[in-house]
């Protein structure tokens, strides 16, 4: 009697748990990879003049300015959550380079460098605008607010809206 060896024990054809590369399960047409591509255009030459040789290595400005912008256009403002998508959010993850800075290196670059950061927002403007990515129109939002026209007396409970649908169908009926 031979031993029950299993016939074949690895499947070759077999589809990976994980892929090679992590950012291989995004789509390759997810926005991120277009964002990143802009972001390498950027011209951040006026500020890395005023970083020193001294001290601990700084995060360059345009990974931070790279995850700001595409954060702000995620609709992610607030500093924590931004840090907190860059550890969880794999195109988050992709934009920031795996190297995420702490939530206060991100808001005290937004703050000391305000018009910088704006110049380069209008920076990935114009560059999507060359590549026919975005273009300009008029967007307007109405604040108005109306008083509403009913009364508790033409509104209808859930037992009333019963009755009224039981009327109806004998209506159909005759």
């Amino acid at each position: 009697m031979s031993v029950p060896f299993k016939s074949n024990p690895a499947e070759y054809d077999q589809s990976l748990l994980f892929p090679a590369n992590v950012f291989d399960l995004l789509p390759n047409d997810h926005e991120c990879y277009l964002y990143h591509d802009l972001f390498q255009q950027l011209d951040t030459t006026k500020l890395e003049s005023h970083y020193s040789h001294k001290g601990q290595n700084a995060y360059h400005p345009k990974l931070i300015v790279s995850i700001l912008i595409y954060a702000y256009s995620r609709g992610v403002f607030s500093s924590r959550e931004i840090e907190r998508r860059c550890n969880e959010d794999l195109s988050f993850m992709f934009i920031a380079q795996m190297n995420c800075p702490n939530f206060r290196v991100l808001s005290d670059f937004r703050k000391d460098n305000a018009d910088f950061f704006h110049d380069c927002f209008k920076q990935t403007v114009l560059l999507a605008m060359i590549l026919g990515l975005a273009s300009l129109g008029h967007i307007s939002l109405d604040g108005s607010k109306f008083k509403a026209s009913s009364s508790k007396h033409k509104a209808m409970s859930y037992g009333r809206l019963k009755e009224k649908e039981q009327d109806t169908h004998k209506k159909l009926k005759h």
